[in-house]
């Protein structure tokens, strides 16, 4: 049996842990977008929130940036099933296949369900536009994760997102899979380069990402723009699975922190925030890890957690399609917005729940089945 110097070196055995704080964090993430959206395109919710400026003013400006914090989560769930098997060329396309699917089969639901609203209100009751355009292409677009690349217009918000980890997933996965070809004949390297050898081709990509595409308008579109984002988490991962020297992480860190300085100086706060949550994830990683038996030590936020994929997908039609009929039954006025701002929140927590349920659950069912053995492999969420 050939021997593989080069694969990320095996930690000792211990039990299997998870990070309940991963679940809150994703759930608390979820809820922000949903109220940046809600403030972003409901009309006159400046008005409803009179009383509390600051806070309309920092999540309307500011809550779109919680999508950075899902990059993140989902690098550093990758890195920790990166360390428990390293994926082999010969699965890359089922990998690929398995997130796929994952991402597009609650994604295709949802936009089912905002197509079903869209021909049930009338367009004269609606809030805001749900679609700048809809067309067939489109929707198949969309489904096939293309529609930024083939340029047309997103139908919902944040659907940006699935494209780029879908992107981000496969270019890990391929990156891993390249570096151990090229390296799998080199002897002699000792355990403690094993981890930076094993990772230089990604890391090489990643600090591409942040110093070169990431200011790229031409790369919004692509996993370039957004890959030393995720990688951040995957070494966050690795580090704290045993996988790699904490240094690495740290010095990849440090890279950021640079990156980040000089997109804030271009007004593009993005990378500082992918930073914060990235070190906040490990320190957190460190502190709190638990046994799986004890995966429940949070369970409303968990709870949120696991239906935020959901949350994410649905909120937007919903939010439309409750404010839509407030403002047609009860009139576009600042008295009659807070209860359809209330039942909006309320209604796309259902709507979460059920597309979680009904769709999301036999989803992840499906994939489970259809994942390589040692398809631990890459994973770049849940």
């Amino acid at each position: 049996m050939p021997h593989h110097p080069t694969r990320l070196p095996a930690p000792p055995p211990a039990a299997r842990r998870v990070y309940p704080f991963i679940d809150a964090i994703r759930g608390v993430a979820s809820l922000v977008i949903l109220a940046h959206h809600l403030l972003t395109y409901v009309p006159r919710t400046d008005e409803t929130l009179a009383a509390v400026p600051l806070l309309h003013h920092v999540v309307w400006w500011y809550g779109g940036l919680a999508t950075q914090v899902f990059l993140v989560i989902s690098g550093f769930v990758g890195g920790v099933s990166l360390a428990r098997a390293t994926p082999e060329a010969a699965d890359l396309g089922r990998l690929l296949l398995v997130r796929y699917l994952r991402l597009a089969l609650p994604a295709v639901a949802t936009l089912l369900f905002a197509i079903v609203l869209y021909a049930i209100v009338p367009p004269s009751w609606a809030a805001f536009p749900l679609f700048d355009e809809i067309s067939a292409p489109g929707v198949l677009a969309h489904v096939a994760f293309l529609q930024d690349v083939l340029g047309y217009p997103s139908l919902l918000a944040g659907f940006w997102y699935l494209s780029i980890d879908w992107q981000c997933n496969a270019v890990l996965s391929l990156l891993i899979i390249v570096q151990d070809a090229l390296l799998r004949r080199l002897p002699g390297l000792s355990r403690s380069t094993q981890g930076f050898a094993a990772l230089g081709l990604p890391m090489l990509v990643a600090v591409l990402s942040l110093f070169v595409w990431n200011g790229a308008v031409a790369h919004e579109i692509y996993a370039t723009y957004f890959f030393g984002i995720v990688f951040l988490g995957t070494l966050a991962g690795l580090a704290v699975a045993g996988r790699i020297p904490p240094a690495i992480f740290w010095a990849y860190v440090a890279a950021t922190a640079v990156a980040a300085g000089a997109a804030v100086v271009q007004s593009r706060p993005h990378l500082a925030v992918a930073l914060t949550a990235g070190v906040a994830i490990y320190l957190l990683a460190q502190r709190q890890p638990v046994a799986a038996s004890r995966a429940d030590s949070l369970p409303m936020l968990g709870w949120l957690g696991r239906i935020s994929y959901s949350l994410f997908l649905v909120h937007y039609p919903t939010i439309w399609a409750v404010t839509s009929v407030a403002r047609g039954i009860g009139g576009d006025t600042a008295a009659a917005s807070w209860p359809s701002l209330v039942a909006a929140v309320a209604a796309s927590l259902v709507a979460a729940v059920l597309l979680h349920r009904l769709v999301e659950v036999p989803t992840l069912a499906v994939v489970g089945r259809l994942k390589p053995r040692q398809a631990g492999a890459v994973s770049l969420s849940r």
